[in-house]
């Protein structure tokens, strides 16, 4: 896994999808560029890239010019992110059938409490059900996570913690919930306090955040027999135009 890269990847997405003001940019070739554009679009999260190149090309001339154009690495047709409606967490599922149908009966009960209902509470208990079951059937759901940050965002002040951890626990939920907060604490420096179910760190969350990055760049990375076919091809290249711009030269 190309270190460089990752940084630069993690930078982009803070700024694209917290407005983060700290993003130091590191210079990269345009392969390794087009390999971070190539994981953008894997996760689905090629718009919090391209908002963050935007972000830095408008407010940080020094970190703007180690930036490529979003054409240079194919995120030119991305789509804008609808933090309303783009990541559905209705869809979120849990196989245990005991924490299953709690979930279902506090939801129900929720619903029919028009007094006291909180339907952001609800709606971020569904955001990191959702996240968690993809963690099981894959690994970290990276949109889902940077779309949990900018729900919390949104929603400060409005999420019920008292409901939501008491939730948790009924729904087992609450090593998951820690996991997912940490690593927004921890990779994409999000602010501790307007988490209110991060109750305990959890301490392997940036090893498992690591390894889905790495699995996705071992799958767009090109092998090294390759990357050296390429410069050789490059050098000749490079060659070749020279000796036809002396001969045009000598022609003139």
């Amino acid at each position: 896994m190309n270190p460089i890269i990752i940084d630069n990847y993690i930078t982009l997405l803070r700024a694209g999808a917290f407005k983060s003001k700290n993003n130091d940019i590191l210079p990269m070739s345009l392969h390794k560029w087009r390999i971070l554009g190539n994981m953008a679009k894997e996760h689905h999260v090629q718009t919090f890239l391209a908002d963050g190149m935007a972000l830095i090309k408008n407010s940080d001339p020094n970190n703007a010019k180690n930036l490529p154009g979003t054409d240079d690495i194919g995120l030119s047709e991305h789509t804008k992110y609808d933090v309303e409606g783009n990541f559905d967490a209705s869809k979120a599922y849990l196989v245990n059938t005991v924490a299953k149908r709690r979930w279902e009966e506090l939801r129900e009960g929720e619903m029919n409490d028009l007094e006291n209902i909180s339907d952001e509470t609800l709606q971020l208990l569904d955001i990191i059900i959702m996240n968690a079951d993809y963690a099981i059937d894959t690994q970290i759901n990276i949109e889902g996570i940077l779309f949990l940050g900018r729900f919390l965002h949104m929603n400060k002040g409005l999420i019920d913690s008292t409901k939501l951890n008491h939730w948790l626990k009924l729904t087992k939920m609450t090593s998951m919930a820690n996991m997912q907060g940490t690593i927004l604490t921890d990779i994409f420096d999000f602010p501790q306090d307007e988490i209110p179910f991060l109750t305990k760190p959890y301490h392997k969350a940036e090893d498992i955040f690591m390894e889905t990055l790495e699995n996705t760049f071992d799958k767009h990375r090109i092998p090294l027999f390759t990357c050296l076919e390429l410069a050789a091809l490059e050098t000749i290249f490079s060659r070749f135009s020279g000796a036809i711009s002396i001969v045009r030269d000598v022609e003139e």
